[in-house]
């Protein structure tokens, strides 16, 4: 009876344990704030994502040496996009002149190497030579700050779902919150589209060059069409959506939850994670060019 009454406490508080650990991480990627780079004043802005984006910390940073977006290797120019903070690496494995700390940022993301764009190691580091922050533009195409704020910048940064803006200028629009304009009414007739099984309206939210793995646009719509037939019921759920906007593309990120059940009842699919959808403009629609998933 002891070992039964004790085997029930430790079921019972590892259970308590997780429920505590999902709520805490929930919170947490609720509350991520929002980075952005003002390639016009050299600037990095920290922002909450809370009715529009609100900076509560600013940076000066020195940028990459030659001005505009960049386009291939070895340009030396800082890109501009949406992007994330990959990983992060501390010294001893990085190197002397990277400072104390490097985060990794991923350039080129799809609708970079869409464009054809080249290059790589785009990095938010520190450097070992402060007198480098004297001037503007003295980077291989980083953003690069002293060890003093690099340590600070990265207690609000949580790998790899941080979120980076880079603006060739940053302006008022860029940080108003998006709730009824075109971005939202794209994202939920999409999302309600995949709930229906609407398949029409589903793949209709794709551009014609949409990709998923090896699939073209065609292919995904068969192959969505298929996961229909196969489940009665399709059930997704966006938690806490973000909706950021750029010049050259926008992109939405969320805490998505799927389930799916049998025809008989029983539960076919479920999934938790973080998702990241890139919108372009496609004969002056918002198209879904591509997506990305990270299980939580």
């Amino acid at each position: 009876m002891k070992i039964k009454l004790c085997g029930h406490f430790i079921a019972s508080w590892v259970g308590a344990f997780v429920l505590i650990c999902f709520l805490s991480q929930k919170a947490v990627a609720d509350e991520l704030p929002v980075f952005i780079v003002d390639k016009a004043k050299f600037q990095l802005h920290i922002a909450n994502y809370k009715n529009g984006l609100q900076i509560f910390k600013t940076f000066p940073v020195t940028l990459g040496k030659n001005s505009g977006d960049k386009m291939l290797e070895g340009d030396l120019k800082t890109p501009e996009g949406i992007y994330r903070f990959t990983t992060r690496y501390e010294r001893p494995a990085i190197k002397k002149k990277l400072g104390a700390m490097a985060f990794y940022v991923d350039y080129p993301n799809s609708l970079d190497k869409r464009d054809k764009k080249t290059g790589f190691d785009i990095m938010l580091h520190s450097t070992d030579d402060p007198s480098r922050l004297e001037r503007n533009q003295d980077s291989d195409g980083c953003i690069v700050v002293d060890d003093e704020r690099i340590k600070e910048i990265a207690t609000y940064i949580q790998t790899p779902f941080s979120t980076l803006l880079i603006y060739d200028e940053l302006k008022p629009e860029h940080l108003q919150s998006e709730t009824t304009g075109d971005l939202k009414l794209a994202f939920d007739q999409w999302l309600a589209a995949w709930s229906r099984k609407d398949i029409e309206t589903y793949i209709g939210a794709y551009a014609e060059d949409f990709r998923f793995e090896q699939m073209n646009r065609d292919q995904y719509r068969a192959y969505k069409n298929s996961l229909n037939r196969k489940y009665a019921t399709i059930d997704v759920k966006a938690v806490q959506p973000r909706f950021f906007r750029h010049p050259k593309y926008d992109m939405v990120t969320f805490t998505q939850e799927y389930s799916s059940t049998f025809k008989d009842g029983r539960k076919a699919f479920v999934a938790r994670g973080q998702k990241r959808i890139y919108f372009t403009r496609e004969k002056g629609s918002l198209k879904i060019y591509s997506e990305e998933f990270s299980r939580r």
